[in-house]
């Protein structure tokens, strides 16, 4: 099969939704499926400023290509491509075309049909900037809906349509256990993220409660921007971590994970963590419920929580007992999530449809 998948924009810089799609579109391409990423510059909403300028330039000039995505290695035979404005010039004919985002779906939606049959992989409820009726708009087109988690099909019902369900996955290659879980003494990680609806701030209230009870704990946080300001000293921050360094030097390093988010469509930190032997510590953020099992695999929280948050937190840090346990569910739960399995449902989901053409 042709299968195309758009993007808006490109990032410098790791995002998880962006690396899920280029996981897809390498595993389909291994699947002996022809695939194309394009990105586009120019999207409704986004603000036109000096630097979308620039890109503009770089992309009309061809200097803009797959080599500035440096932070993750495709696959040689997928084409990735870069344009300014998603146009029939801009496109090849495929038999699948997949809208990544809220801004991408409608002009995907208005291709004529030798791009594709029409599909909306839809990673979260993108409200967080605002625009909740369009973006509810775009869920009602109508196209084939593929969603990552429980929640997010929950929210489709409620907004009248339907969605099919393809779980995300953790890369067993990238994240995998490679310290034993009971010789591990209790130690946590967190993701580090300066979007207000990622909790990071409710994250630290919590790290710097539990560092006046266990002064000596170790705290392992990482992420891209710079150290944030004020962390205390005592907190390690590993910024920009490639994935083998994320692996050993911070997830396999630690205990437990604490994950304050807000709302997550999945949440790949904690699963990556999780995969590598870690407890959860989680607010109940929506795509946590797939794999963040009360008892089982976690501890939850109400959102902003900090008190329980940190009371869970405590609760693992003092049992040892308890600790193993979510421990090691972790690790057998978070197996069964594969990039192979998914794969299959997604391709099954794209070529049963065509099918029906």
């Amino acid at each position: 099969m042709k299968i195309t998948f758009v993007l808006p924009g490109l990032s410098r810089v790791p995002i998880g939704g962006y690396k899920v799609v280029y996981q897809y579109a390498t595993s389909f391409a291994e699947c002996g499926n022809e695939v194309t990423i394009v990105h586009v510059e120019n999207i409704a909403y986004k603000n036109k400023n000096l630097k979308s300028l620039l890109r503009n330039c770089l992309i009309k000039s061809h200097i803009w290509g797959k080599k500035n995505i440096e932070w993750f290695d495709f696959n040689k035979s997928v084409n990735v491509k870069f344009v300014t404005n998603l146009d029939e010039k801009s496109l090849p004919e495929a038999d699948a075309i997949i809208a990544t985002s809220w801004e991408t779906a409608e002009p995907v939606y208005s291709l004529p049909k030798k791009y594709g049959k029409k599909f909306y992989f839809i990673q979260h409820y993108e409200i967080q900037h605002g625009h909740k009726a369009e973006v509810d708009e775009t869920w009602k087109l109508p196209m084939t809906n593929i969603v990552i988690a429980t929640w997010l099909k929950n929210i489709g019902v409620e907004l009248g349509t339907t969605c099919k369900v393809v779980k995300n996955f953790v890369d067993s290659k990238e994240y995998y256990l490679t310290q034993n879980v009971e010789k591990r003494k209790p130690s946590i990680s967190m993701l580090y993220h300066e979007e207000e609806w990622k909790g990071s701030k409710d994250g630290i209230k919590v790290l710097n409660n539990v560092l006046k009870d266990f002064p000596d704990i170790e705290i392992r946080m990482f992420g891209v921007p710079e150290r944030p300001q004020n962390l205390d000293s005592r907190i390690l921050y590993f910024q920009n971590c490639k994935p083998e360094k994320l692996r050993e030097e911070v997830y396999n390093e630690t205990s437990i994970f604490l994950f304050t988010s807000h709302s997550e469509g999945w949440g790949l930190t904690a699963t990556e963590a999780m995969a590598c032997g870690n407890a959860l510590v989680s607010t109940k953020n929506g795509g946590v419920l797939d794999f963040g099992i009360e008892n089982e695999t976690a501890l939850l929280s109400d959102i902003k929580d900090i008190e329980s948050l940190t009371k869970n937190v405590e609760k693992l840090i003092v049992n040892d007992a308890l600790r193993n346990r979510l421990q090691s569910s972790c690790v057998k739960l978070v197996s069964s999530l594969t990039l192979e399995n998914s794969t299959k449902q997604f391709l099954s989901i794209i070529s049963k449809d065509n099918e029906k053409c």
